[in-house]
């Protein structure tokens, strides 16, 4: 440290500095080095980032595919970066504590490929392939969208679909990956056998563990996005009831017990005349929060009236709340993409563009850019190494 200033000056003042800036900081000594490349530095600056310093990763899309050109945009969505990741046709699963999870887009494959990767310092980690999974000696393929493909297998017609989740478990203070892959028998009306093959990606291990192989199904994928939250994956789905009829919940997965659970849906989501056209999971408010459109007489496209319930505890009961609701028309809002760091709507516009609409103040912030939004997530720079 520089002779002239305390070290505790000096110190708060590099934890409030960005990655950018901190990264050329560490060609100026081999002590500045030192301490910038510090596991406690890295994790403090990652804390403070974490509270004062949230944005916005923003993937584009070019033709049919997601490329690779991304950019980081403040809390009113504007550009201060531009970031490309090396490997084409990726999609975004989740971003958490300045890593983020991309997905590669390989149509009828075995397997997943998957990399961790720190957009602020460009760095980035290919994760070894899973474990495969083969069903009646038959190995199955899959699509790594989360969409429906149909195989024809020597014994039989299967469905088969992924759940990809990444978060961080406090108790082992390692970040994780969680895979489902979901195998449905539907040659035969009279006689479906289903199947779910789940593992665990340790980060600081570097190594897939499969915690339920060849279990009965959990419920099915209704949609394929999943948040993090409090140590756990979070996720939209089906499930079919005793009756025959099939009901939305959510599924929740903690990595650090490695537990499932299940949660309704508010009431009266299900005792409804109303047509829901999307139903989405998203954080809000530090809380599990569902996002829901609905159809109306003079709107067939996009999003219309919407409603956005919370999940709260009360004395260590929960129970969902309608935060509020919102008609979306006038803002021509296409898709939800998640809620902002501000608690914003996050949307994408008929025209592809990012949008934040503040329900309090009933505010439009749109993002500047040509180019088509594929995904948007809340990220936060920091210089935690994959």
């Amino acid at each position: 440290m520089s002779k002239s200033l305390p070290a505790k000056f000096m110190l708060e003042t590099l934890l409030k500095l960005p990655v950018k800036t901190l990264t050329r900081f560490k060609c100026v000594s081999k002590q500045w080095h030192s301490v910038i490349s510090n596991p406690t530095f890295v994790a403090l600056h990652a804390k403070l980032s974490e509270s004062t310093n949230k944005c916005y990763l923003v993937q584009y899309k070019e033709g049919n595919y997601s490329e690779n050109n991304f950019s980081l945009c403040n809390s009113n969505l504007v550009q201060f970066d531009e970031v490309k990741f090396p490997i084409n046709s990726t999609q975004i699963v989740s971003s958490c504590s300045g890593l983020v999870c991309l997905l590669l887009n390989t149509f009828h494959s075995c397997h997943f490929p998957m990399f961790v990767w720190n957009p602020s310092t460009r760095k980035y980690k290919k994760i070894p392939s899973h474990k495969s999974f083969d069903w009646e000696k038959e190995q199955y393929r899959s699509s790594a969208t989360a969409s429906f493909i149909w195989e024809k297998e020597m014994k039989g017609s299967f469905a088969t679909f992924a759940i990809t989740g990444f978060g961080y478990d406090h108790r082992t203070s390692d970040f994780k990956i969680l895979l489902i892959v979901h195998a449905r028998e539907v040659a035969s009306e009279q006689f479906r056998r289903e199947f779910s093959d789940i593992q665990v990606y340790s980060l600081k291990n570097n190594c897939w563990r499969r915690i339920q192989p060849n279990v009965p199904c959990i419920p099915c994928l209704s949609s394929n996005s999943t948040v993090h939250l409090n140590g756990a994956v979070h996720w939209m789905a089906i499930r079919k009831e005793s009756d025959g009829t099939n009901k939305d919940i959510i599924v929740s997965f903690d990595f650090g017990d490695e537990t499932f659970r299940y949660r309704k849906l508010p009431d009266c989501l299900y005792n409804t005349d109303h047509i829901h056209r999307e139903r989405s999971i998203g954080i809000l408010e530090k809380s599990i929060a569902l996002f829901v459109s609905c159809h109306t007489e003079d709107n067939t496209a996009g999003l219309g009236i919407c409603s956005v319930y919370v999940m709260k505890e009360n004395i260590e009961v929960e129970h969902w709340i309608n935060l509020f609701t919102v008609d979306l028309r006038a803002q021509f809002a296409w898709q939800y993409l998640g809620f902002g760091a501000n608690d914003e709507v996050m949307l994408r516009n008929d025209d592809g563009e990012l949008v934040l609409y503040d329900h309090k103040t009933q505010e439009v912030v749109q993002c500047e850019s040509s180019n088509w939004v594929a995904n948007a997530v809340i990220y936060t720079e920091s210089l935690v190494s994959p």
